[in-house]
């Protein structure tokens, strides 16, 4: 078969392009270090670093996120601290006044920094996270959790929060939580004088019932107990287990205080008729309430008898109240050795990651110099044969 002129120097030109961009490629990945620089150069390869990038991103923003869970889990254990250091200065202060020996000027003295105790305990209840979340708010971190009220002659402490506890992703199947909420470390402090209030139903009137709470350990009785109004400012007071008419025919004060048996509560609004409210034992006592309870013993506790029993019972709770944050110490404890373990892993799965790409993506320099010289090598023979048979002619014989 006849090859014309023409078609030899296209295929030479062909030839040299093909070469000149064999070398070209070559030169690039030893300048660069880069093996693929395009999809078209390696797809399975290409593909596969494209997985490993994406998980060696996937890995720093878990890290990422195990830095935030740290310092906010950090952030809980220091105000948790502040508390037990509460805990230990009331507790040395009650132990002091739970003596025979003390005046009312000394209950005084220790009762006024109990307040102030009780002052910082509520601030440390609001502690806020470094964005300004509230740290023991539970899902509702956006809002103060913990607000001190009043219904009628009751002072307490209300908790808008709620139960729930945030996690964040630490690794591709991991979530670690990274808060707890205020009502597991403030209000669940099982208690032998917690009470529970309730608003009968069948009630007509707007009467509210204040939170009930014992004020002198040594006359309460536990039991079943409820104010009854046979008229609108008229109420007795019924042992339900006799049942028992314990107080017949008081007078109803808007506001004011009901006390029986040891037991203080108060009535706002206008209740009719036939209204009852009931109160009866409960399980867990707030440490708001048991504060409170301490600095009211040593204002005004009438005999020492009401206060011995009043604050050996505050010791008690005081000390559940502790265990609580004690527990929470030590789960935070667990979290964090738990995250920095998460983050050594995520470290090492990401180096491995970033070797691999490595090993898919990166020049092997003395392969890609060796096959450079080696298609430098063909070029050069390619071009001086074409040379040659660019140069054949038949008048090269005419003489």
């Amino acid at each position: 078969m006849r090859i014309s002129t023409s078609q030899i120097y296209l295929q030479g030109i062909q030839a040299f392009g093909n070469q000149q961009s064999k070398l070209s490629t070559l030169q690039q990945q030893i300048s660069t270090g880069i093996r693929i620089n395009r999809p078209s150069d390696d797809p399975a390869a290409s593909a596969r670093v494209l997985e490993l990038q994406q998980t060696v991103t996937l890995m720093d923003q878990y890290n990422t996120n195990i830095s935030l869970a740290e310092a906010r889990l950090n952030q809980e254990e220091t105000a948790l601290n502040a508390l037990e250091n509460i805990y230990f200065r009331i507790n040395e202060l009650t132990i002091q006044a739970n003596t025979g020996s003390i005046d009312a000027t000394g209950l005084k003295a220790i009762s006024t920094e109990i307040e102030e105790r009780y002052k910082e305990l509520l601030s440390l209840a609001n502690s806020t996270d470094y964005t300004g979340n509230y740290l023991f708010a539970g899902f509702q971190n956006q809002s103060q959790p913990f607000a001190e009220t009043q219904t009628g002659a009751i002072t307490h402490v209300e908790y808008s929060g709620d139960q729930g506890q945030r996690a964040i992703q630490v690794s591709p199947t991991r979530q670690i939580t990274t808060d707890d909420s205020g009502s597991r470390i403030f209000l669940e402090m099982e208690s032998s004088i917690a009470l529970k209030q309730a608003t009968a139903t069948t009630n007509t009137g707007n009467g509210v019932i204040a939170p009930a709470g014992v004020y002198d350990a040594s006359a309460y009785t536990p039991g079943n107990y409820q104010i009854v109004f046979t008229a609108p400012a008229v109420y007795d007071i019924v042992d339900l287990s006799g049942p028992t008419t314990l107080v017949s025919g008081a007078t109803y004060t808007d506001s004011g205080s009901i006390e029986f048996n040891g037991i203080r509560t108060s009535i706002t609004g206008s209740p009719n008729a036939t209204d009852s409210f009931t109160i009866s034992p409960g399980r867990n006592r707030d440490i708001f309430s048991t504060v409170n309870f301490i600095v009211d013993t040593m204002n005004n506790s009438s005999s020492s008898t009401q206060r011995f029993a009043n604050l050996a019972q505050a010791q008690t709770d005081m000390e559940t109240f502790f265990n609580n944050v004690l527990d929470v110490r030590t789960s935070i404890g667990g979290r964090l050795n738990a995250l920095q373990s998460q983050f050594d892993e995520n470290l090492s799965f990401r180096d491995l990651s970033k070797a691999t790409i490595s090993t898919l993506r990166d020049t092997d320099l003395a392969t890609a110099i060796s096959q450079l010289s080696l298609e430098q090598t063909t070029l050069d023979a390619a071009q001086a044969i074409f040379a040659r048979i660019t140069s054949s002619s038949l008048f090269n014989f005419l003489r």
